[in-house]
């Protein structure tokens, strides 16, 4: 392992620092800008092109209410909640070729239909069905076509280029998984039309509720938000899938998956990726926020249950926006699961949070109700600070069930792990001797002056490709220290990795800032926070114990994170292996770099990556290499 953090000299005071990046280094725009200066944090001024560090606010501000809805932003027309069947995705097995392609649909019965994207239907993908140890070998096609949000492919993003609009790039990152390198779906090396990868799973993990998307570096966004995603349930000798499992867990039609993702849509049915009115089309605007709830690609549906225990493995596949779910009478769920597996015990939880990238397995008993009652799914967050000052809209309702008829007899099993015929006990979280700080922060990239509100988001104030590159050894464990010094919640994704949250801890981000100000961007900065903490470290909600590949770093806060590394005999490959580019795929390089060069130069592509799943930010620019060395 090597974080490469270096001790650095102390700049300037934090008054003449400040005064130096507002006066100098910011633009006479955007609103979050503007609220800097509103706070004391000095006049806007001219502009420069080097990014630069957005200092954070003198004190933590805690989540608040969405503001009015207002002119600085789109918005649907108007669409009555729970008029639309839930639709049911089918579960194949995880084999053969799955051809990406464009389709008609329709989001809401008053929408016309409109163009979309998915994985051999109109929106979405099957759900594809894997078992542990057994390998699966998928052939992924592009037959896209021109892309669905052509206008809006920002042309400034790491060589993004107008073919991107007419012939686009794609991959497939198979979410949650432990895979080869040149089976990871590597953001750099995508299919255009025609053409697309040939993956093997090897699938040597638990059961779990995994998911696939399109990874291609810089439209990321756009292609998943256009429909390029889809669960795929690994399955063991535990959780079978059939109606005898020895965990005693719903299947068949009592087994439902829930792909939550929030849009908006303009008058004749097509999606509007855009927030903000005053950003112009055509750039990455740092978030992606709807006022539709979308569920399995239908606007706010309703589902008709029996009066039994039903399974929802529920995925937040938005672009930015993080749910805190609750049902509208209170009643409690279960939750059995978290990314990457099952937790010891089912965990009553009358609210659950779940950001982009997160998945969690839930146990619903309507056993209770009666006919014709109906019960609604909710999502009561609050925005963080970033999210209030773009005015992003509240979206509260997610989906409507109504009760009719009785179901087979089901109870919530006792136990999940640490009994005859069940998986071994989750081992307890404890604290690695090795501990890497990494840093999320925030910068004004006035090189997109056109944007109107150039921010973007780092990993240690490194852009993306950096020859800064993380290194971490297979077979070891880590304790990750992730410090968000940013007024956005981030979800953080490590690549190949396990992870299980130790705790979280607020701390005072501008004080911190103080005793040791971010360099120059491309300058690795990642001090230890530990001094700046505000109280005690918090630990997980009881839901959260689990293994996980996604974590929520909320604002203001240390978020400390093992990580676990597989060994090369548990993953039945070499980590570090060269990524090779397959006949008929291209490598994504910037400007001024051959394919070449990106592959075997000293900033070559290798290994994986880790990044925030807001997936604008990680367009832009909140991604890095990580090699996993054997």
């Amino acid at each position: 392992m090597q974080n490469r953090t270096q001790p650095r000299t102390h700049g300037p005071g934090v008054a003449e620092w400040i005064s130096q990046v507002m006066n100098e280094n910011l633009p006479r725009r955007g609103f979050l800008l503007g609220a800097l200066a509103v706070a004391g944090l000095g006049p806007v001024a001219t502009a420069r092109a080097d990014p630069v560090p957005l200092p954070p606010p003198p004190v933590p501000i805690p989540p608040l209410p969405a503001l009015p809805v207002t002119p600085f932003n789109y918005h649907s027309p108007p669409l009555p909640p729970f008029v639309d069947e839930l639709p049911i995705i089918e579960t194949r097995s995880a084999a053969g070729e799955l051809t990406a392609i464009s389709g008609m649909h329709r989001y809401h019965r008053d929408l016309p239909e409109t163009r979309s994207w998915g994985f051999g239907q109109p929106v979405l993908g099957p759900n594809l069905e894997a078992w542990r140890d057994q390998l699966a070998r998928i052939t992924f096609r592009n037959e896209l076509g021109t892309h669905v949000l052509a206008p809006h492919v920002d042309l400034t993003m790491h060589g993004v280029t107008e073919r991107d609009r007419t012939d686009p790039r794609f991959t497939v990152h198979l979410h949650g998984g432990v895979n080869a390198p040149d089976d990871d779906g590597h953001p750099l090396i995508g299919w255009r039309n025609g053409g697309g990868p040939t993956f093997e799973y090897r699938n040597r993990q638990e059961a779990a509720t995994l998911w696939y998307h399109d990874h291609a570096m810089g439209i990321t966004r756009l292609n998943i938000q256009a429909g390029l995603a889809g669960m795929y349930y690994l399955r063991d000798e535990f959780d079978t899938g059939k109606a005898d499992n020895p965990l005693g867990l719903p299947s068949g039609e009592f087994e439902i998956p829930l792909i939550v993702q929030d849009r908006t849509f303009n008058a004749d049915g097509s999606l509007q990726p855009m927030v903000a009115t005053y950003i112009p089309e055509g750039y990455n605007q740092s978030g992606q926020f709807g006022d539709v709830a979308c569920v399995n690609g239908m606007a706010w549906p309703r589902l008709q249950v029996r009066r039994t225990l039903y399974r929802f493995r529920l995925l937040n596949g938005s672009n930015s926006r993080p749910y805190i779910f609750e049902f509208s009478n209170g009643m409690a769920c279960w939750a059995i699961g978290t990314d990457l597996g099952l937790l010891d015990a089912p965990v009553p939880a009358p609210s659950i949070r779940v950001s982009p990238g997160e998945r969690v397995d839930l146990l619903v008993d309507f056993g209770a109700l009666g006919d014709g009652e109906v019960v609604d799914l909710l999502n009561t967050a609050r925005n963080d600070l970033g999210n209030t000052v773009f005015v992003v809209p509240e979206l509260r309702p997610i989906m409507r069930f109504t009760v009719n008829g009785n179901g087979p007899p089901a109870t919530v099993p006792p136990r999940l792990r640490g009994g005859p015929g069940l998986p071994d006990l989750l081992e307890p979280v404890y604290r690695p001797e090795s501990v890497r700080t990494v840093t999320l922060i925030g910068l004004n990239d006035d090189s997109r002056a056109a944007a109107v509100f150039p921010t973007m988001m780092s990993l240690n104030n490194l852009p993306f490709l950096s020859s800064d590159i993380d290194l971490a050894r297979a077979a070891t464990v880590e304790q990750w220290d992730i410090v968000n010094t940013t007024p956005f919640d981030h979800p953080i994704h490590l690549h190949l990795a396990r992870l299980r949250v130790i705790g979280r801890q607020p701390i005072l981000t501008s004080a911190y800032w103080v005793a040791d100000l971010p360099p120059k961007f491309g300058v690795r900065w990642a001090p230890s926070a530990d001094a700046f903490a505000l109280g005690p470290e918090q630990a997980p909600p009881p839901w959260e114990f689990g293994w996980k590949d996604t974590v929520e770093c909320p604002t203001d806060t240390i978020t400390r994170v093992l990580v676990h590394w597989p060994s090369v005999d548990d993953m039945g490959f070499d980590p570090d292996a060269p990524l090779t580019v397959p006949p008929g795929a291209e490598a994504m390089a910037p400007a001024g770099m051959s394919a070449a060069e990106l592959l075997s130069g000293p900033s070559g592509i290798r290994g994986y990556v880790w990044h925030c799943h807001n997936l604008d930010h990680a367009d832009h620019d909140m991604m890095q290499q990580i090699r996993i060395l054997p």
